[in-house]
């Protein structure tokens, strides 16, 4: 992931394309193809698609089967660590498929497969709370069973090493209260995103209440006025042109590994080591804090940027949810590695005792994968068409100029008829808009360095 990491944050996204291209392989796999669809998507690369679609059956498939997996699906992952398990991904990141694609379809200007995609990513989260309960239920109904089952299990009081635990988990997981998670399941840029879509597509009632579903958890101001515009033309009332900015920035929420030691009594007092390693979110990190845009020729004129969505909380939600069932099976883990230390202690004395507890340390290891190409934040901006140009800045440094050109008929050479977009030409931070039209521009801003996609408008539409 590092590899990865370092190409999309601090080098080339074209060369983490094909490294997580590489890295999901030709059948395909949930985390990699997500790192590779978004990655296909910001560089325009035709592949984006169908990797986006190869991962989203992947994901359906195992959603289908139980997000968590079943406990006899992954005894491996129980005797060695959670690692050797299938990646299946986790809800939030099955619809960043559907996003992506959607996305991706309207800057192909493929509208009717992006309304699909959008239909799919709401579809899926509003189901999530639902499908979250009955997958972390089954899982855990399943370990029980298997608890049961297991005659080394069966003797241990493994909730008992639960409640041990509980006071050290409180405090390692403390921090989770700084990331505010939403209460729901609904990552509100999506409800967004879909909702100026389908104002655009004069689908003004689905827009309504898509609009109101992501004001309901972001407050954010730009809804206000994408309400005020909705209102005015579903009765005809606004005629005027604008340009939306979407600005996706930073990474995401991670994970890291902490690990602890219990009480090796709860087995044996022949056992040297019961351990567990479990995984912890990190907050993301913002690329710049502030965003904006400013007036090529009046700086007083400023439309400033509205946070629609901050994926940590997102991500937190979600992973606060999923951490009964993450502890229950690494302290399993733990007690089924402690009772082979016992028997190993028994049949081979001190020399069995050290082997099992090596073998107990290296394989304490938590899962800690986790998508990392996606935003922090989602920010957007509402620019009204005023005849003039327009400077994205991001802290106060110029991002991208956006030239809105009067006259742009598919068939007429814009470049020669206008003398800027001749001389900035080739300049990758000049972009070319209609001002007769309404515009949907995409940014993908990170470390240090920036792609646009004009999803919507442009001047051949």
């Amino acid at each position: 992931m590092d590899t990865f990491n370092k190409y999309y944050y601090e080098e080339d996204t074209h060369k983490a394309y094909k490294y997580a291209k590489s890295q999901a392989g030709d059948s395909g796999d949930v985390l990699w193809n997500l790192q590779a669809g978004i990655s296909a998507f910001e560089i325009q690369n035709e592949d984006a698609h169908n990797i986006l679609e190869q991962g989203e059956n992947l994901f359906s498939k195992y959603e289908s089967q139980g997000l968590l997996g079943g406990f006899f699906d992954n005894t491996g992952a129980v005797l060695i660590n959670e690692n050797v398990k299938t990646y299946r991904g986790n809800i939030y990141e099955g619809v960043m498929f559907n996003y992506y694609k959607a996305l991706n379809a309207m800057a192909k200007g493929d509208y009717a497969l992006a309304r699909v995609e959008f239909n799919r990513a709401n579809d899926r989260q509003r189901r999530a709370k639902d499908y979250f309960r009955k997958d972390i239920q089954k899982a855990l109904d399943e370990q029980k069973q298997q608890n049961a089952q297991d005659a080394n299990l069966k003797n241990i009081d493994v909730s008992s090493s639960n409640k041990s635990i509980s006071p050290i988990l409180h405090q390692n997981y403390s921090n989770l209260k700084n990331f505010n998670a939403y209460t729901g399941f609904i990552n509100p840029s999506v409800s967004y995103v879909s909702a100026l879509f389908f104002m655009l597509e004069n689908d003004y009632s689905k827009a309504m209440d898509l609009y109101k579903e992501s004001y309901g958890i972001n407050n954010a101001s730009v809804i206000v006025s994408d309400l005020e515009v909705l209102e005015k033309r579903k009765y005809g009332y606004n005629q005027s042109k604008y340009t939306w900015v979407i600005i996706e920035e930073g990474q995401s929420a991670q994970k890291v590994e902490f690990s602890l030691d219990l009480p090796a009594y709860l087995v044996s007092h022949n056992v040297l080591h019961v351990g567990i390693s479990l995984p912890e979110l990190t907050m993301g990190r913002l690329s710049a804090k502030d965003y904006r845009a400013v007036s090529a020729n009046n700086p007083s004129i400023i439309y400033q940027a509205s946070e629609v969505s901050d994926l940590d909380r997102v991500i937190a939600n979600e992973f606060e949810k999923q951490l009964p069932f993450i502890v229950t099976r690494a302290v399993s883990s733990a007690v089924l590695k402690s009772v082979t230390q016992s028997v190993l202690s028994d049949n081979f004395g001190i020399y069995g005792a050290l082997a099992g507890m090596l073998y107990s340390i290296s394989t304490n290891s938590a899962d800690i994968r986790i998508s990392t190409a996606l935003p922090k934040r989602t920010m957007v901006m509402q620019i009204a068409h005023r005849q003039e140009d327009v400077i994205i800045e991001s802290d106060g440094k110029q991002l991208y100029h956006l030239h809105f050109l009067k006259d742009c008929n598919k068939g007429e050479n814009v470049e020669k008829s206008d003398k800027k977009i001749k001389d900035k030409k080739n300049s990758k931070y000049f972009i070319v808009l209609c001002q007769k039209n309404d515009n949907i521009l995409h940014l993908r801003i990170k470390n240090n360095s920036s792609n646009y996609q004009i999803l919507k408008g442009g001047i051949s539409e």
